[in-house]
């Protein structure tokens, strides 16, 4: 039987890859320009491509839709924010479980502000949930990490739903955050404190006002 000629498949050279990082970036980036400037429901996938200069035809090999295009956006915003929160905490915010969750409230918040576009897709309040998922489920680690200093520092009750209970006082801070972003379009400081305290008066009904110190725990810088 005579063979059957395989497919020829194009190399991808350097170049081509390197041309298509750089469509990619110019999407990300237009798409953070139109974010900026616009609501997001107003932000859309042929005004992407026509800012980024790249015709929908060859944007579709890269994101195939507004959508892929969030996620990515979001996904940067996740994997910045996640590094800048979970860096080390200083001595003086570990003095006590509540100090622990008012440094990390502040540093989301700080992080928010510094990066509005990020802030927009996750605590804006109009991305569409199939896309806020992502930071919903970035929130889990997020308060899995709160409780690993709070336990690293702190004798901390059993409790069989404990990562549960990080979570949704985690969760209580993003929904505080996102109420701030629809009224006035930032992080006010009226509600970052009320983030606080919400997440705070929450977490008291399962830890109580005070824990005591563990034996041997490492003092931070």
């Amino acid at each position: 039987m005579p063979r059957i000629a395989k497919p020829i498949r194009a190399a991808v050279t350097p170049r081509t890859q390197r041309r298509g990082d750089q469509r990619r970036e110019r999407l990300l980036g237009a798409a953070r320009v139109l974010i900026a400037r616009l609501p997001l429901a107003d932000v859309t996938y042929a005004g992407v491509c026509a800012g980024a200069g790249v015709p929908a035809s060859s944007a579709h090999h890269f994101y195939p839709d507004l959508d892929a295009i969030f996620r990515a956006l979001l996904e940067v915003h996740r994997a910045e924010m996640d590094a800048t929160l979970m860096r080390p905490l200083k001595a003086r915010d570990t003095r006590s479980w509540q100090a622990i969750v008012e440094c990390l409230v502040d540093r989301a918040a700080r992080y928010h502000r510094a990066h509005p576009v990020g802030a927009k897709l996750a605590i804006g309040g109009e991305t569409p949930p199939q896309i806020k998922r992502i930071d919903r489920d970035a929130d889990r680690g997020r308060a899995g990490f709160a409780l690993s200093v709070a336990e690293e520092v702190f004798v901390v009750p059993r409790l069989a739903d404990k990562a549960r209970v990080a979570y949704v006082a985690t969760e209580l801070v993003d929904t505080v955050f996102t109420a701030s972003m629809l009224e006035s379009g930032r992080l006010s400081p009226a509600y970052v404190r009320l983030a606080k305290r919400a997440a705070i008066g929450f977490l008291e009904q399962y830890l109580g006002t005070s824990l005591p110190p563990r034996r041997g725990a490492l003092r931070r810088s």
